[in-house]
């Protein structure tokens, strides 16, 4: 049987990691603080884009160049997401997952509109839990803008 503070403990370090997908999508749709964006990453992070037909990124170098590009093409980004999922949680690490509803428009005139699932692994660091490992797969058929805006990673 858990005690009170066994499942507290668990409701906080959950609300933790959802804290820290939520700072993710409000610095992606800020569309210019790539600093706090990058301050949900672990330094060595994985940024696998591969399952929506864009690029894998390795590292806070490589996904700060990605984003820089996409916050230069972009005029507005929206990000909801739902579903948060716990699959697995420990000292040191864990696993969720959650539905986004990501929605854009290009300062060239073109739009997109995805909903997808992010897969996500955390690792706890000296300054709370940060993203290890980021990956998505799509829930609904892409829309071609997805490769046509974001390609040049």
């Amino acid at each position: 049987m858990t005690t009170v503070e066994d499942r507290l403990r668990v409701i906080e370090e959950r609300q933790a990691l959802q804290d820290v997908l939520t700072a993710y999508c409000t610095a992606v749709d800020s569309l210019s603080d790539i600093d706090g964006l990058l301050d949900c990453f672990t330094e060595d992070a994985v940024f696998d884009l591969s399952g929506i037909h864009l690029p894998r990124f390795e590292g806070q170098a490589q996904i700060r160049k990605f984003f820089h590009q996409v916050f230069a093409d972009m005029s507005h980004h929206a990000h909801y997401n739902t579903n948060f999922a716990v699959d697995e949680l420990s000292a040191d690490q864990a696993s969720c997952r959650a539905y986004v509803t990501g929605m854009g428009a290009a300062k060239d005139g073109r739009s997109v509109l995805v909903y997808v699932q992010y897969h996500l692994r955390f690792a706890r660091t000296p300054s709370g839990w940060k993203i290890k490992s980021f990956s998505e797969s799509p829930l609904m058929p892409l829309p071609p803008e997805v490769t046509g805006i974001h390609a040049r990673g």
